[in-house]
């Protein structure tokens, strides 16, 4: 435990790093919504940053560090979301219906993520594929519907390009590819029907996505016998 300690000590430089990338782009998210651009836009500009933070895990020793800004980062957004909506209005808040915690979940999906694939089973490349499925593959989305249909609706144009964007990050990640081509393809059918406009209205797709592409992928590695 003092190693850890140490070791995590030592990474504080790398951790700011990561909570400024977070924090500027939730700051951009508000520019560009005040710009009057869409929220289903702007707030992907955080789906974005997030996930430059997810991909920075990486360079971290332990998953603590990142569960633990994940926690502070969920905690700031819930808070505000309640007391100050207006604060984080990009990527939520009064941008959005006030029910919908959808970057709270954002922050706090990465808590069990990371736990379960990283520090239980030793499989970071696993919660960070989860993670960007949701970060960068969702995100690509917004931009697609904002391209194509001028209006946040969940197109089939949106649906191949996040198809496209999960199956690269496998291709990077996940071994044996296949693996990731199932989750890939879970992951956007999941994305597909959960949310806002998709055909479960009630659930939200920032959760839904990373905890479906993670079952299918821990699930498929010990069906044959890699973890």
């Amino acid at each position: 435990m003092p190693f850890l300690f140490t070791n995590m000590t030592s990474e504080l430089p790398l951790v700011v790093l990561v909570v400024g990338v977070v924090a500027a782009g939730l700051w951009v998210s508000n520019i560009v919504y005040d710009l009057g651009i869409p929220h289903y836009i702007s707030r992907k500009i955080g789906h974005g940053a997030g996930g430059l933070a997810f991909l920075a895990s990486f360079v971290l020793s332990s998953a603590w560090w990142p569960i633990f800004i994940s926690v502070i980062f969920g905690i700031l957004l819930l808070i505000t979301h309640l007391i100050k909506p207006d604060v984080f209005r990009g990527v939520g808040g009064t941008g959005r219906n006030n029910k919908i915690l959808a970057e709270v979940w954002f922050a706090w999906i990465a808590v069990p993520v990371f736990a379960i694939s990283w520090l239980w089973l030793n499989k970071p490349a696993v919660a960070v594929s989860s993670l960007l499925f949701m970060a960068w593959g969702d995100g690509i989305t917004g931009l697609i519907r904002w391209k194509v249909y001028r209006k946040p609706v969940k197109g089939l144009w949106g649906s191949l390009a996040m198809l496209c964007t999960c199956l690269v990050i496998s291709w990077v990640f996940i071994r044996p590819f296949w693996i990731g081509v199932v989750a890939s393809i879970a992951a956007t059918i999941t994305e597909r029907t959960f949310g806002d406009y998709g055909v479960i209205k009630w659930g939200d797709d920032n959760w839904a996505i990373p905890v479906v592409s993670m079952g299918i992928i821990l699930g498929l590695m010990a069906l044959v016998g890699i973890i």
